[in-house]
């Protein structure tokens, strides 16, 4: 049966309202990589005016198999810490892989911490391998449990729906992956990267920790000052409890405002609100390239529905609108005049825009542009035309 469409006058309605060493234990391991498509271990160097720019070790990866895998070393290779924040952790699977990973960790002294989503991944401490782990003396932490959601409707709203995995506080891994089987096969993206960036995403993950009710173990760490525009990588995020740090939508926003020639953005779910919807509109207005890429089918069919009106809608409006096919896609990336990348768990929805805890990692670095439009030609070479 054909899903029912949403009819364009709605979707056109709407926005004409008033203005505004693959060591892990080898039965843990998943299967071999097979799609990283990008790796540059060794940085490069360029020189400025002021002062050298280090482009730090990095690597991408773009399918849940590979985040998976990647995210498995990366832990087994931790010595001191490791910090996870999740929105859907599940407690088989992939999910329950992990806990026993991250319970051998704890046995041998690493610090382990798992702040994951009251709701998204409900009842995982109190399942069998999540109390193997609180035993083994890891911490797992509901972040807004439905509880709370019961004393609190508005605040209990707000959902963790960050993808962060920290370990040693210098390496990061971030992007849109959840810890759950039936999205083996989904297409996502995570990047790792080290270097200073690391440090103001241990800082987020300490306030998040601490809002969330977790044990303080340590300070704070000293992120110092804010964030150089210079920065070879930049930690955004959102914090609906501190909305003066919701600076992924500011960004983005930002972003599409002062773009010059092209804009490409990745989504699974597309109900933007009006003023990002008048931002888009303005800069086809203006000339410049919007390319957008939803799939063809999601995980939620009714959001498919709106997302795909919304899609529809702004191709009338001369926006390149494409629908991946071969499998959900879940990827959140934006591609601005082809010298800015983000890849987040930010979708392009009114929940990431004003409710969910999020956060990204921003670049300039020409490699990293480069290997992004790389798979971006790969996933639009997969897809159909709207």
């Amino acid at each position: 049966m054909r899903a029912r469409t949403a009819p364009a006058a709605e979707v056109e309605g709407f926005f004409q309202a008033a203005p505004p060493r693959r060591t892990v234990a080898s039965k843990e391991i998943i299967g071999e990589f097979d799609s990283v498509i990008e790796h540059r271990p060794n940085g490069w160097a360029a020189q400025g005016s002021a002062s050298t720019v280090v482009d730090h070790p990095w690597e991408l990866f773009h399918s849940n198999k590979d985040n998976w895998n990647a995210i498995l070393e990366l832990c087994d290779a931790a010595r001191r810490s490791i910090s996870i924040e999740q929105y859907i952790f599940a407690k088989s699977g992939i999910g329950s892989r992990l806990l026993r990973l991250l319970t051998a960790k704890s046995r041998e002294g690493v610090q382990v911490r798992v702040l994951a989503d009251g709701f998204g991944s409900f009842g995982l401490a109190a399942s069998a391998d999540g109390a193997s782990l609180t035993r083994a003396g890891g911490e797992i932490v509901p972040y807004n449990s439905l509880s709370v959601l019961r004393r609190h409707p508005i605040g209990g709203l707000h959902r963790l729906h960050r993808k962060t995995v920290l370990c040693d506080e210098t390496q990061l891994m971030i992007g849109g992956t959840c810890f759950h089987d039936r999205m083996a096969d989904w297409r996502d993206t995570m990047v790792r990267v080290e270097g200073p960036v690391v440090q103001f995403a241990a800082s987020a993950f300490e306030r998040t920790w601490a809002y969330a009710g977790g044990r303080a173990t340590r300070q704070e760490p000293a992120a110092q000052g804010p964030q150089s525009p210079a920065a070879d990588w930049r930690y955004v995020l959102s914090e609906p409890v501190r909305p003066s740090r919701q600076n992924i939508y500011r960004e983005l926003l930002t972003r599409i405002n002062d773009a010059r020639t092209s804009v490409f953005l990745a989504t699974p779910y597309f109900v933007p609100d009006r003023t990002f919807w008048r931002a888009m509109c303005r800069l086809l207005r203006r000339g410049v390239e919007l390319r957008l890429l939803l799939p063809a089918r999601s995980d939620h069919s009714n959001v498919d529905i709106i997302s795909h009106a919304f899609g529809r809608a702004l191709a009338r409006r001369g926006a390149k609108v494409w629908l991946y096919e071969p499998a959900m896609i879940h990827a959140k990336l934006a591609v601005v005049d082809g010298a800015w990348g983000m890849i987040s768990s930010f979708n392009l929805d009114i929940l990431s825009f004003s409710v969910n805890v999020e956060n990204g990692i921003v670049s300039d670095r020409p490699a990293f542009i480069a290997a992004m439009e790389e798979q971006v030609d790969r996933d639009l070479s997969h897809s159909r035309r709207v």
